[in-house]
């Protein structure tokens, strides 16, 4: 018995700094097309990402990466269309884009910086919420004035084949969305006790 009392301890040892140094680079990507509907969908809708098992103390600031393809070339401003990106992170904006082309054959990039203190208050319930708001107001003054004219075309079959020869009704019209960041938290959890009682045969049975 005293053995076996001397691997349990050992085994509580080692699954308490298994849950401690859940420390890691926190990096996950996760792709939306905003046109399921293909090029007979007449506009593009937003796209949400939801980010699971994220660290909920950062250790320092991240990026949040956008990279689309799609009808976004153009803004007519206040009162008119606009084909800009609004980030929108867990209902609060951190700005819009406007990446200003249509069906580009590479996808378009903006990586946006994120800080310590923006990560932990998203972080708090372990998950992070991303939207790509389809036709936002480039600028706060427009904010409410502009509609959406992001249309689904680019998906269309005289377009493409685009980067990396991807087909044109798999890429003409996508949303990816990359969450980077070190921190610490839930992202590993302590060896369950029922697996070590059973994997050591720890279990009442034992009378020695």
């Amino acid at each position: 018995m005293k053995k076996k009392a001397i691997i349990l301890i050992g085994i509580l040892i080692i699954s308490s700094i298994f849950m401690i140094s859940a420390s890691a680079n926190y990096s996950q990507t996760i792709e939306q097309n905003p046109c399921p509907g293909g090029s007979g969908q007449s506009y593009a809708n937003d796209t949400k990402f939801v980010f699971t098992d994220v660290p909920t103390n950062p250790t320092g600031d991240g990026t949040l990466t956008i990279r689309v393809r799609g009808d976004y070339c153009c803004y007519g401003g206040s009162g008119s269309y606009s084909e800009a990106i609004g980030v929108v992170v867990e209902g609060t904006s951190i700005g819009a884009w406007l990446p200003g082309e249509d069906c580009d054959y590479y996808l378009l990039t903006k990586t946006y910086t994120v800080t310590q203190e923006q990560l932990r208050g998203w972080a708090a319930d372990g998950k992070i919420e991303v939207t790509l708001v389809q036709g936002a107001a480039l600028y706060p003054a427009d904010e409410g004035t502009v509609f959406s004219d992001v249309n689904c075309f680019c998906s269309e079959s005289y377009y493409g084949p685009y980067e990396g020869n991807c087909p044109t009704a798999e890429c003409g019209n996508i949303n990816i969305v990359t969450l980077e960041y070190e921190g610490t938290g839930t992202t590993k959890k302590s060896l369950p006790m029922n697996w070590i009682m059973k994997k050591f045969g720890l279990g009442n049975k034992d009378k020695e």
